[in-house]
């Protein structure tokens, strides 16, 4: 529940369910969300929110988020959209990767310094990673259209291989 609040609160903007491009019956690359995102280049951020960079996919188009959205980023394009959330270590009873689980999701791998989940919530599938260092714990969060599973492969890959620096 509170990963739908706090991740649906910032994706107001990306309500709208449309069918992408990618997946009519001939494709262009004027017109296909997996051959956008095959394309790319890393663009650097860097956070003040954070306090990290964030070299993410050029085809992501950084939101602008309100004060109130606290120590979180987000970057969108069409249905697709990742967030960073930062939580400091000791000011949490149960780490993101608890709250998830408790809300259903799986966990699919496990390190000593980050885990993996995959979930769905309401219509959105999501891909998480949450990071722990000595201090605070960074979650990254792909979320998606079940459609679109295909065309975020190597998205996928992306958020799996981050590492806030």
């Amino acid at each position: 529940m509170i990963l739908a609040v706090v991740v649906m609160g910032v994706l107001g903007a990306c309500n709208s369910r449309q069918q992408a491009n990618g997946y009519v019956s001939e494709l262009t690359s004027a017109d296909s969300l997996s051959i956008r995102m095959g394309n790319y280049t890393l663009l650097k951020y860097y956070s003040e929110r954070l306090g990290f960079n964030i070299n993410y996919p050029s085809y992501l188009v950084h939101q602008e988020l309100p004060e109130t959205a606290g120590r979180q980023e987000l970057f969108m394009m069409d249905d697709v959209s990742v967030s960073f959330m930062t939580e400091r270590v000791d000011s949490m009873m149960r780490s993101p990767g608890q709250r998830m689980m408790g809300m259903g999701a799986d966990l699919v791998e496990v390190t000593d310094r980050y885990s993996i989940l995959r979930g769905v919530d309401e219509d959105w599938e999501y891909y998480a990673k949450v990071i722990e260092d000595s201090t605070r714990l960074v979650t990254i969060i792909l979320r998606y259209y079940p459609e679109h599973e295909d065309a975020v492969i190597e998205l996928k890959d992306w958020v799996k291989n981050f590492e806030a620096q």
